[in-house]
């Protein structure tokens, strides 16, 4: 294994908190990293917002194809709407760059507090929607 996920379930808000700490260099990286948050996922049962904390995330440029396409396909099965948020450059550079690729929302913001602003606008938004 390349590195670690850790979670924190909020159950009051359905919200999800993970800490990334994960270099992903190839395909194999990418498979055991959304392993573990399908796992976790799975566990709880339901769709959930999530704010991940992604200093220490690292997606090297070989796999950031695969990598936005196999995270498209989890979040559209285990959540309703999440944000990222870090200050480390170079992990906000390639969340960028992956989430491009996959044609998600460049949603990483500079504090926790900032992300889970956002979470709260977009079940807002989710409410009037539904």
């Amino acid at each position: 294994m390349s590195g670690s996920v850790t979670f924190e379930y909020d159950a009051e808000k359905n919200l999800v908190f993970s800490e990334d700490n994960w270099e992903i260099k190839t395909r194999e990286d990418v498979d055991a990293f959304i392993a573990e948050y399908q796992k976790f996922l799975q566990n709880l049962g339901k769709k959930v917002y999530m704010v991940s904390h992604i200093d220490g995330l690292l997606v090297h440029a070989s796999v950031a194809g695969y990598y936005g396409e196999t995270a498209r396909t989890t979040i559209g099965n285990y959540m309703l709407g999440f944000a990222r948020w870090g200050t480390n450059d170079w992990a906000r550079m390639t969340v960028r760059t992956t989430s491009l690729k996959a044609k998600f929302t460049v949603n990483i913001y500079d504090t926790r507090e900032e992300a889970v602003q956002a979470i709260e606008e977009m079940k807002k938004a989710n409410k009037k929607e539904g």
